[in-house]
């Protein structure tokens, strides 16, 4: 997964101060959105914010809860994917 970024390194980054309901919906955005790179992600997301305020960034919003929510599904399918597997293991063993 990406790095956490702290409220203030966007800060730093952008030199803008940014409320913590703003930042909130940067922070979703720039962890699950699947545009943001996962290296360059922070630099991305802060000029994204420069460039064009948090208006673009609000609308990237669902497409990154959407990602999040794909992303948790697919945890979750795995983790079920592995049990029938070590499942079937211990029946082909007899066990």
């Amino acid at each position: 997964g990406r790095h956490n970024m702290l409220k203030t390194e966007f800060e730093e980054l952008t030199r803008k101060d940014v409320t913590s309901e703003d930042y909130k919906i940067i922070e979703e955005v720039y962890t699950w959105h699947p545009a943001i790179d996962g290296r360059n992600g922070k630099r991305q997301i802060a000029d994204l914010y420069l460039n064009f305020g948090m208006r673009i960034i609000r609308d990237m919003l669902p497409t990154a809860e959407k990602a999040k929510t794909l992303s948790e599904e697919i945890r979750v399918q795995r983790a079920k994917l592995s049990e029938l597997e070590h499942e079937y293991t211990k029946l082909r063993a007899g066990v």
